[in-house]
């Protein structure tokens, strides 16, 4: 095809293309001498201001051939559907801390308060009674108690743990090789349920032990047939943002690269944060960066943020990257801080985690912080398969159960990691490898990044998949992927 061989040899040296040139491009006619058309172009850039890298609109007309159609474009012809975004859930304007002792004692109340009213909203969980209850059990009768899981540690074969609850604490222990596997992979200070016994001996045994978990549902889709690009990870600002690749990303999304059925559909654009890469976030990190200014660096995203066709709406929520306090929940990125962003009429800023509506789809989306302490201390997670990290997250009912950690919480009022109610779509990025994963009726994708191994990441074991990029079907909530990596556009 003549526009894809004209945007190969363009894109080989150097520049880029602003939407109504991409639109140009693939209305090249079929007998056009693309070769020739192509030496005009760069001839024409190449008299012009040296800095002036992109490809316009008035460029192409420029070098076309006489008699050639300037404005005979093919059309993105997007899908002619209303954006329908509805915030269900933001933490930014709630957020409260306060003094930590009596704060922790609250948020932590309010977590079990909240979790037990999922439990006991299961049909088969009728019954469940407080750690009082097991305390007073007699030899050989059985309780079903839920509290959250203060320790678990190996004694003499067994796993032993303990439980808390406002009525206070007990110590079981897990005889059977299942329940102890199940309380090994049950995250710290999680809810559990625990079916207990009474030995002769005085000791509680388990006999069962479960996660909160979540409903087996159909999956619920949009009565449109519209899509949701998910994007997380960028790191604009550091010498490792793999920018020639995120330009093809939005080449494609203009309708650059063909693909047009699917791009025309495209209505959202979600970012599970880190949209920059941010300062001082780690040691040695001021080594990696290509600009140290945060506020710079914000401005930059917005310059290839305003590449993206204005129909298509963005909803951005922030990670530990970003501009904002490292503590969960984190509040939206604000306004002073990223000032052109803010301008714009298609971005959404939200905190993190926070919950939306598109298209009638309910969105969870949680940048990802808790997940290198979940995979840290559960056996068998690994990074290289994220969802099912997030799996257990999901299964919890709760983002970063686990306190005193790599991941920091604020002591608030309220637990905001609560997961309720629960979403068709779960989104996350933080851990740079792609993944995706149906589980009870709930679409699970970790989106990956567009930024390259850094010299952290090899020390944490950490091997990026970048710009791989999922495409939801909101209709059918099916994913579909593009790979915009150094060999080229891929679809699949």
């Amino acid at each position: 095809m003549p526009d894809s061989k004209a945007v190969a040899r363009v894109l080989a040296t150097g520049y880029i293309f602003d939407a109504k040139a991409f639109d140009m491009i693939n209305g090249l006619p079929a007998e056009l001498d693309v070769d020739s058309f192509v030496d005009r172009l760069l001839a024409l850039k190449a008299a012009g201001p040296s800095e002036a890298r992109m490809i316009t609109e008035e460029d192409v007309a420029k070098a076309l051939p006489p008699g050639s159609a300037s404005d005979g474009r093919k059309e993105r012809a997007p899908v002619e559907e209303e954006v329908e975004l509805e915030v269900v859930s933001d933490p930014t304007p709630a957020i409260s801390p306060i003094e930590a002792n009596e704060g922790f004692n609250r948020l932590f109340r309010d977590r079990y308060e909240r979790l037990l009213g999922v439990v006991k909203g299961r049909p088969d969980m009728r019954g469940v009674s407080q750690m009082s209850e097991a305390k007073g059990l007699q030899q050989g009768k059985k309780a079903r108690v839920a509290g959250l899981l203060a320790s678990r540690a190996n004694r003499r074969n067994n796993v032993e743990i303990t439980l808390d609850d406002p009525s206070g604490t007990v110590r079981i222990v897990c005889q059977d090789d299942a329940v102890a596997k199940s309380a090994l992979q049950a995250p710290l200070d999680s809810m559990v349920v625990v079916e207990v016994s009474r030995g002769r001996s005085g000791q509680l045994y388990a006999n069962s032990l479960v996660l909160p978990d979540v409903p087996g549902k159909r999956p619920v889709g949009s009565s449109h047939r519209v899509y949701a690009v998910l994007l997380s990870d960028l790191h604009v600002g550091s010498r490792m943002f793999l920018l020639e690749d995120f330009k093809r990303f939005i080449q494609w999304i203009n309708g650059g690269l063909g693909d047009v059925d699917v791009v025309s559909r495209v209505k959202y654009l979600v970012v599970a944060g880190d949209l920059v890469d941010g300062v001082g976030v780690y040691p040695g990190q001021e080594f990696q960066l290509a600009e140290r200014d945060p506020k710079k660096q914000y401005e930059m995203a917005a310059e290839l943020l305003k590449q993206v066709p204005p129909g298509i709406q963005m909803v951005i929520s922030p990670g530990n990257h970003d501009a904002v306090r490292q503590a969960l929940p984190q509040p939206a990125v604000g306004a002073d801080m990223a000032e052109s962003l803010y301008a714009m009429d298609n971005v959404r800023w939200v905190g993190d985690p926070c919950y939306v509506k598109l298209h009638g789809v309910t969105f969870l989306i949680y940048h990802g912080k808790s997940l290198d302490d979940v995979i840290a201390t559960t056996p068998d997670l690994t990074y290289d398969n994220p969802t099912d990290a997030m799996k257990l997250l999901l299964r919890s009912r709760h983002l970063a159960p686990t306190y005193g950690k790599r991941t920091a919480l604020s002591p608030e009022l309220r637990d905001f990691m609560v997961v309720d109610p629960v979403p068709d779509v779960m989104h996350s990025g933080h851990v740079h490898t792609y993944g995706e994963l149906t589980y009870r009726g709930t679409l699970m994708v970790n989106s990956g990044t567009f930024q390259g191994q850094t010299n952290f990441q090899v020390n944490m074991g950490l091997d990026p998949t970048p710009s791989i990029v999922p495409v939801i079907d909101l209709s059918t909530l099916k994913v579909m992927r593009r790979n915009f990596g150094a060999a080229g556009f891929v679809g699949a």
